[in-house]
């Protein structure tokens, strides 16, 4: 899972939107995941869901610290994904 524009290097002060940020992710990981398939004689397929919206993020646990993202924007995105198909994007 990844979040975008989290923090204030984000595409809006590019005259671009998170939208269209998150859309070029999901483009470039999908070929990622193609091009390493491919040069590894293995069939990697990937389900990507996507949604814009607010986020928590925070930090959780003191001895092995781990962040994370939270709230309705990521549970819309979890059931994106796990709902689409193999190499597909889903977008909410």
């Amino acid at each position: 899972m990844g979040g975008g524009g989290l923090n204030a290097a984000t595409y809006e002060k590019k005259g671009r939107s998170q939208g269209g940020a998150l859309a070029d992710y999901a483009m470039h990981k999908k070929k990622q995941m193609k091009w390493g398939g491919e040069h590894s004689f293995n069939n990697f397929q990937m389900k990507i869901g996507g949604g814009v919206g607010p986020v928590v993020a925070g930090v959780k646990k003191t001895r092995k610290p781990r962040g994370g993202i939270w709230g309705n924007t990521v549970n819309v995105k979890k059931r994106m994904d796990s709902g689409g198909g193999p190499d597909r994007i889903q977008v909410s």
